[in-house]
Formats: structure tokens, C-alpha cells, sequence
């Protein structure tokens, strides 16, 4: 049997940033996608979206449809990575583009 070094640690979040987040007009599955990726527990690959080189930016898109009154329940929000270089310098359009075209793309590998 073998042994693990090292215990599994569970990250702590403040407890502001956990009441924002209660208190914030999000649906559930954002808050959800917000709690996993704050944890650590849905970071994906951390490759800047835009050159795949490393990143170290972790960021969260909310597709608009989410956000109506009554949401698209097929809609889901996406985590994503920039580079130093491409963090605050890119449109938001340009993210979505990047996400679009990576969404498609993985679907054509299926």
C-alpha cells in the first residue's frame, strides 16, 4: 500500500469574499463555477487563451444569457487563463472570440 506525502489541504476562503458571493444576482451554476475555480478545484490547463503560453491570470467569463431573468440553462460560464502580457490587454470581445473558436474546436476532437 502506498503512501501519500503531504495531507489534502482545502483552501480557505474569506469570509467577505464568501458573503459577496451569497449576496451577489448571480444563478447558482455561476456561483458554483466562482466557488471551484476560487478553490482551485476547476482551474483547467493554464495556458494563456490567446498565445498558449503559460499564464498565471485566472479569469471568468458569464456567457449574457446566464444573466437574464430567465436564464439559458444551457449556457455556462468558463474559466480561462491569461499571460502577463495579454492580462488588461485584451477586449472582452477578443475573449469571447478566443472562447468560441476553443469551444468548437474541442467539440470537433469529440
Amino acid at each position: 500500500m502506498a503512501r501519500r506525502r503531504g495531507g489534502h489541504h482545502e483552501a480557505e476562503l474569506h469570509a467577505d469574499a464568501l458573503r459577496l458571493l451569497a449576496d451577489a444576482d448571480y444563478p447558482s451554476p455561476v456561483k458554483q463555477v466562482i466557488l471551484m475555480a476560487l478553490r482551485g478545484g476547476k482551474p483547467g490547463k493554464q495556458v494563456c487563451v490567446v498565445c498558449q503560453r503559460s499564464a498565471q491570470y485566472c479569469q471568468l467569463w458569464v456567457p449574457p444569457a446566464l444573466t437574464q431573468a430567465v436564464p439559458d440553462l444551457t449556457a455556462k460560464p468558463t474559466v480561462y487563463w491569461l499571460c502577463g502580457a495579454h492580462h488588461g490587454q485584451v477586449s472582452d470581445a477578443e475573449i469571447v472570440a478566443f472562447l468560441t473558436k476553443q469551444h468548437r474546436s474541442r467539440k470537433g476532437k469529440r
